[in-house]
Order: C-alpha cells, then sequence, then structure tokens
C-alpha cells in the first residue's frame, strides 16, 4: 500500500465514513463472524500476547477485542491514516497502540512479535502486489505458530447468481470495472489462499458467508444489511462518477436509482456479493 493517498480510491476517511463502519460492525460481526472476534476456535490468547489489528479504520474491532482480553495483552493497530485515531485511544484503554503505519512496510523491530493479527475489509486499497508484499511482511512479525484471520468482500460467485439485465448484473459490472480499473483483487476467496500458501503459511482455510439482505426477513437483519451495504455502494460513488460511471450509469442520480432498484431486488432474495474469513498460521 503506498503511502499516497490516492490508493485509496474506494473509502473515504471522513466523519460519514467513520460512522458508517461503526454502525457496519455489529452486522458483519453478527453474521458473517457469527459473533466471533476470533474466527478460529482453536485460537487461545495468552495473557501476555501480542495482537496486530491492520487497516484498523474506526477502531470497531480492536475496541471489541480490548473488552474482551485482560489489559495485559498489548493491541497495536495501524493504519496508513490517523484520521480515526482519537476516536479509539482513551485512558481506559492504554493497552492499545496505534501508528500512521503502511501494512507492506512493517518496522523492522516487529520481527516474530504478534501472536495474532486481524484485517477486515481492505480489498478497497490493496493491488494484487500490495497483497503479496503484505503477506510477506505479515509473515515476518508473525511469532512462530502465530494465527492470522481475514475477513473480505468475495465476488467469485457473482456470475453464478445473476439475472440478465438486473440491476445487480449492473452493479456487478461497475464495482468489476472499479476494482479492475484500480488494479483490485474482486476473487479474495481464490487469491489470496493461494498467495498465503506459497509465501508458507501453513494451516489455511476460507469460508465463505452469506448475509441477509432481504428486509421483509422477519429478524430485522436484512434491513440493517440493506442500509449497510446500500451506503458501503454509495461510498463508491465519487469514484464511479470520477470514471464517467464507466459507460454504465451517467450520472450521480442515475447511480443513487440503480441503488435503489438493487434494493428491491434484496427483497426477491438476490444477494450483492459473499464474504469470505480466511485463516492461516505461521509454522512453529
Amino acid at each position: 500500500m503506498s503511502n499516497d493517498n490516492s490508493r485509496y480510491v474506494i473509502l473515504g476517511k471522513d466523519d460519514a465514513e467513520r460512522r458508517r463502519l461503526n454502525d457496519g460492525y455489529p452486522y458483519f460481526k453478527k453474521y458473517v463472524r457469527k459473533n466471533k472476534v476470533i474466527y478460529d476456535d482453536t485460537v487461545s490468547l495468552p495473557d501476555d500476547a501480542v495482537v496486530l489489528d491492520l487497516a484498523t479504520g474506526s477502531g470497531a474491532w480492536i475496541l471489541d477485542l480490548a473488552s474482551l482480553v485482560p489489559s495485559t495483552v498489548i493491541i497495536h493497530g495501524i493504519d496508513i491514516s490517523p484520521a480515526f485515531f482519537p476516536y479509539i485511544q482513551s485512558p481506559n484503554n492504554n493497552n492499545i497502540h496505534l501508528h500512521s503505519q503502511s501494512c507492506t512496510s512493517l518496522p523492522p523491530t516487529w520481527s516474530s512479535q504478534f501472536d495474532l493479527i486481524n484485517q477486515n475489509l481492505v480489498r478497497g486499497a490493496l493491488t494484487q502486489h500490495d497483497w503479496n508484499l503484505e503477506f510477506h511482511e505479515l509473515f515476518r512479525v508473525l511469532k512462530p505458530g502465530g494465527h492470522l484471520q481475514l475477513c473480505e468482500g468475495d465476488c467469485t460467485n457473482w456470475d453464478q447468481e445473476i439475472r440478465p439485465g438486473s440491476a445487480h448484473e449492473k452493479m456487478r459490472d461497475l464495482y468489476k470495472a472499479l476494482l479492475d480499473k484500480n488494479s483490485l483483487v474482486w476473487d479474495c476467496s481464490k487469491r489470496l489462499p493461494e498467495m498465503l500458501t506459497n509465501i508458507g503459511f501453513v494451516n489455511v482455510y476460507t469460508e465463505l458467508r452469506k448475509y441477509p439482505l432481504n428486509a421483509d426477513d422477519g429478524d430485522g437483519g436484512g434491513s440493517i444489511g440493506s442500509d449497510v451495504i446500500s451506503r458501503f455502494l454509495r461510498s463508491l460513488k465519487p469514484a464511479i462518477m470520477k470514471n464517467e460511471g464507466f459507460g454504465i450509469v451517467g450520472s450521480g442520480e442515475v447511480y443513487e436509482g440503480l441503488i435503489e432498484e438493487l434494493k428491491k431486488e434484496w427483497n426477491e432474495g438476490t444477494l450483492f456479493f459473499d464474504f469470505v474469513l480466511i485463516c492461516a498460521q505461521k509454522p512453529l
């Protein structure tokens, strides 16, 4: 990840983005992560564990973890932008240490320091080359036997779920065009495990997760999901319109209308994309 903020082609760093991240965290935790902060049930952190959270953002995961572990567990969070750091740090969590830092070039002194590394939803910031650089760095800074967990959106199965002429098809084409334009990875469930294995990680496994988007699903989860994902899609509008809608939408108003059509399709049971959980371990 370059230190040039232009690499953040999808996500902003304003207060609206901070609220979106915080509002979305409980939904993704419940429906994608099955209410788990640490995905792998075999992972048990010792009282003197050291944990690293990459692309900390609004700090939702790091604060959740801090509420569950002893204060003797040291938690480091890094983000290329420190914009949200003041909302995370407080006298009540002095075991949290925040750094303005690129995940593709971690400090040399961090070698073999971490028991667990967490990263959520950074597909909009890392090219395939960046992913490869980052995974080499994560392998270096994990302790032998240390664990890595990732959560990302995944579009590998999109073509199997598309109805020709649907809003879903148009949004898929827009999203893929945006990712391809910026050399970003869309098939995370396929490419990321391959890279991890090639670098030397072991016990690499993936799990695809569906999530509710139907506002009429009965338990309220679909209504929340519809709001969370539609806000994410609206956050893409500046980048999409900067590229003249990739010849698919001619204006911001047309794009907004596409989102509303997509929400109607969600109520018919159409998913936008999967999420994938990926776990891996550095050999002992």
